[in-house]
């Protein structure tokens, strides 16, 4: 087996197991994706059948997106310096699906509200890892101008498991007469598939070990560290910061709707805990299927800022179209908010690419996409829980607040610098 080890990044041989980090990555992907956004509809189920307090809801939306924006970034470093991806990667998910195995407790009735609160953290511990390292382990192995078609077809593979996990928790709750077991299942099926992407990334994880181990990093050892305190410097570039930005005031509006959107729809539009509240997360998150495809190819040839611009302003119309409308108008507009929301993920994770060195690639996705839009979608649910004060039916306006939110993202996105490495044709020409 050959590895390659240029700028602290593993260069792989392709031959050896070729598209087995796409697809281990992928599942990955699937797995976290379903289990993080099946959460806020976990919580609902318990608040809807336990008779809880909004202010617990708050508080374990809150711990969830806390804990999984400070987790990556006490770790991203760690994880880069010791080539720890793959593993970072698949242990992320074995504690997602544990986290998953402790709200089949709370939907028991077991110490509701203590499982609650335990659940939420340790899955949002768990969610912490996959994103920074699985996209490390691709913009490692995938580098190059055909980058941001894998990461589209890996972030398809998220928003296939956002899409399917709500209906396939309600309908495995049914199969299996209770929501506890439906919670338990997806927990152990978690474990499961995190052993057959170990089976995947057997080889990604020797060479990781090889680059541990490599006589090139003994002999570059004190250049290295030397070198750390420049490493820094270039991984927190002005354009990581306000990327970052950009992605934590988009989450705080976007997910701000996203994780209270399953009380809108049991409270507000009146579909309870049933199968109409599967099928419309379901909707709402198929979008994104197609549109991280779309946009994953879209970033390769036009300028990636227009795109993440034009994303952000048809989410705000199509969400506010929802807001005010009723019947088919509503259903179409609710598919394409979420077509155009779901698919920040090939974008951004393409824009980190340009800004900083292969290197520091774990760091700067965690800073991103975990500090910058896990904070916002941590803050996001306390503003609105505290906006509705236990009102379900002060939701709707707490939504259009947040887009108004979402439309001053823009001007942020207009400040981003532009990026050292490539240049893209304009959108419109």
């Amino acid at each position: 087996m050959s590895t390659d080890f240029h700028d602290g990044m593993i260069v792989p041989a392709k031959k050896v197991h070729g598209r087995y980090p796409l697809i281990a990555t992928s599942l990955g992907h699937f797995l976290n994706d379903g289990m993080v956004f099946l959460v806020p509809v976990i919580i609902d189920l318990i608040a809807a059948t336990h008779d809880i307090n909004p202010t617990l809801i708050t508080t374990a939306l809150v711990l969830f997106y806390v804990t999984t924006a400070i987790s990556a970034n006490l770790f991203g470093r760690l994880i880069d310096r010791r080539h720890l991806q793959s593993w970072g990667m698949i242990i992320g998910i074995v504690i997602l699906s544990i986290g998953m195995l402790f709200f089949a407790l709370a939907l028991d009735h077991v110490f509701v509200s203590t499982f609650v609160i335990i659940s939420s953290m340790v899955t949002g511990f768990g969610a912490s890892f996959y994103h920074p390292t699985g996209t490390a382990i691709l913009q490692s192995y995938y580098k190059g101008n055909k980058l941001g078609r894998y990461l589209g077809v890996n972030g398809s593979a998220g928003s296939l498991g956002r899409a399917m996990y709500p209906s396939l928790l309600i309908l495995v709750s049914i199969l299996l007469v209770s929501n506890s077991s439906s919670a338990a299942f997806f927990g152990t099926l978690g474990v499961v598939i995190s052993i057959v992407m170990l089976l995947f990334m057997r080889n990604y994880i020797a060479e990781e070990r090889n680059a541990r181990s490599d006589p090139r990093k003994e002999t570059n050892r004190s250049i290295k560290s030397n070198e750390s305190t420049s490493t820094r410097k270039s991984t927190i570039t002005a354009g990581i910061i306000l990327l970052a930005i950009v992605s934590l005031v988009r989450n705080l509006a976007f997910f701000g709707i996203v994780s209270w959107i399953p009380e809108y729809f049991t409270f507000v539009r009146g579909l309870g805990a049933s199968i109409g509240l599967g099928t419309m997360m379901t909707l709402m998150f198929s979008g994104g299927i197609v549109g991280q495809l779309l946009f994953g190819l879209l970033v390769e040839r036009y300028n990636k800022k227009m795109i993440l611009i034009l994303t952000t302003v048809f989410s705000v119309l199509f969400m506010f179209v929802y807001l005010f409308t009723t019947g088919i108008i509503s259903i179409f507009a609710l598919a394409l908010f979420g077509f155009f929301n779901f698919s920040g993920f090939p974008i951004f994770m393409s824009m980190i690419s340009d800004y900083v060195p292969r290197g520091s690639t774990t760091v700067s996705n965690a800073i991103v996409w975990n500090l910058g839009g896990t904070a916002g979608q941590a803050i996001a649910p306390l503003i609105i829980g505290i906006y509705i004060a236990g009102k379900y039916s002060r939701l709707p306006i707490a939504f259009e607040t947040m887009l108004i939110l979402g439309l001053l993202s823009v001007l942020i996105i207009f400040a981003l610098p532009r990026p050292p490495k490539v240049s893209k044709a304009p959108l419109f020409s």
